[in-house]
């Protein structure tokens, strides 16, 4: 038992991704006896396609006990096969940037004064999304209005060297790491257990066919009320099938969405149509 128990633990070790510090000297040198503090992990195959881009595979790292300060967000790194760097945030490159999301999230458990950032590594389309935590929601308020408060590229600067000297106890949890699919076909292929890549696929699947469906009454909609003339009320219409359920075309909801588009171009609006 004790053999299965620890060659599964090997095997899980293998197939994580985890955002870890690895602890030295503050320098260059390799060391062997170092410390590595893991702060978020999770099973490459228990991520899911996201739900706005099947494109994308997301994965929610579960969060570990040790606490990542802010000022030490420089020396973490997105990892995989147990230890093996594939992002730092050490230095973004040129082609890498990221943003102050503020309470723009998609995760629910933002609450507080938390602060949602986003971190995009290029090429390889790979992107970390981590709270802030200490960082007063006025002060990040501030930040998203300022226009020019940060650079993009430089933004872990920004938050080691700004934010973190104006409020030590700040502290960061990470969240989610973001794949682009076709960046990692083949560790899908491979990792997935079968049951699971079919379950995937035929959630995949179902979304696909959700957002053509949906496409599909988005065009419905365009070609009438361009005929019609009053295309300028298109987003409102769109939001109004939204909020009744109307998301795929048939004889009936055609009717319904002629109907509406008619009343439209009686009364000139829509119910979600603000006033002026």
């Amino acid at each position: 038992a004790k053999e299965l128990a620890t060659a599964r633990e090997e095997r899980d070790t293998s197939h994580k991704v985890e955002v870890l510090r690895a602890i030295n000297d503050g320098d260059d040198k390799v060391y062997e006896d170092g410390e590595t503090i893991v702060y978020g992990s999770a099973l490459f195959e228990d991520g899911q396609y996201h739900s706005r881009n099947e494109d994308d595979w997301k994965i929610q790292l579960n969060k570990s006990r040790n606490i990542c300060r802010l000022e030490d967000l420089r020396d973490c790194h997105i990892c995989v096969g147990g230890g093996i760097a594939i992002a730092s945030l050490d230095e973004l490159s040129n082609e890498s940037y990221g943003w102050v999301n503020g309470d723009e999230t998609d995760h629910p458990d933002l609450d507080g004064d938390a602060c949602s950032i986003k971190i995009e590594f290029c090429p390889q389309s790979t992107i970390l999304t981590f709270f802030i935590r200490g960082w007063p929601e006025a002060e990040w308020k501030a930040v998203m209005e300022e226009e020019d408060a940060y650079a993009e590229h430089d933004i872990i600067p920004f938050l080691v060297e700004n934010v973190a000297v104006q409020y030590p106890e700040a502290i960061v949890e990470f969240k989610s790491i973001k794949f682009s699919a076709k960046k990692i076909h083949g560790a899908l292929k491979r990792l997935l257990p079968p049951k699971r890549k079919e379950q995937v696929r035929a959630d995949r699947e179902k979304r696909k066919i959700a957002r053509e469906d949906w496409q599909g009454v988005l065009q419905f909609v365009e070609s009438n009320m361009r005929e019609r003339g009053i295309f300028d009320l298109f987003h409102w219409m769109a939001i109004e099938l939204v909020m009744i359920g109307i998301k795929k075309r048939s004889e009936f909801f055609d009717k319904v969405i002629e109907a509406l588009i008619a009343r439209c171009e009686r009364s000139g609006m829509l119910t979600m149509k603000p006033t002026k």
